[in-house]
């Protein structure tokens, strides 16, 4: 807390893959939470729910840091894969926020808090995006704008691919249908 930028540093050097897999973890857990609160999930869907969550922030995090690490080596920043993983398995801990939010969702029904998940969502994912871009600036001495580009450089083909297989699937059923 007193030298943000030594915490960073010591983050990256240790390189702890334990560490990211918690992050991961408790990122994978606070989307199942949030999404399936209040539901009636038996253990074993929840179970299922959460390996398959989890395999999903695992692989974001790999072509995400992928992404990052060639970004930042175009700008002639000397980085590696492996820091950039940990540091976005860092950043998951953010999301046990939406853990938070689904339990006061779940334990005060009668506020109907349901309307406000869009904008927890957001302010969830603003928050993570912060934090990231600090983190880099901090980390490799670069500019803040410099820092946000390396992170909007990983959004651009992961909506890409979000859209194509949006598109992949309304054309499959069209296809199934006709």
């Amino acid at each position: 807390m007193n030298d943000p930028a030594k915490a960073v540093q010591t983050l990256l050097h240790e390189r702890s893959f334990a560490l990211a897999c918690a992050g991961y973890f408790v990122a994978a857990l606070g989307w199942v939470l949030f999404f399936n609160i209040g539901d009636g999930l038996s253990p074993v869907s929840l179970v299922v729910k959460l390996a398959i969550v989890f395999a999903a922030e695992l692989t974001a995090g790999y072509f995400i840091a992928s992404l990052c690490g060639l970004f930042l080596d175009f700008s002639n920043v000397q980085t590696s894969p492996a820091k950039l993983f940990v540091l976005i398995g860092s950043a998951g801990f953010i999301k046990s926020l939406l853990i938070a939010f689904a339990l006061i969702s779940a334990a005060v029904p009668s506020a109907h808090l349901g309307w406000l998940a869009p904008l927890a969502l957001l302010g969830v994912f603003g928050l993570q995006l912060g934090y990231l871009t600090r983190a880099i600036k901090r980390a490799y001495h670069i500019s803040y704008s410099r820092a946000f580009g390396a992170w909007v450089f990983t959004v651009v083909p992961v909506m890409a691919v979000v859209m194509l297989t949006g598109v992949f699937f309304v054309w499959a059923i069209m296809w199934l249908f006709s």
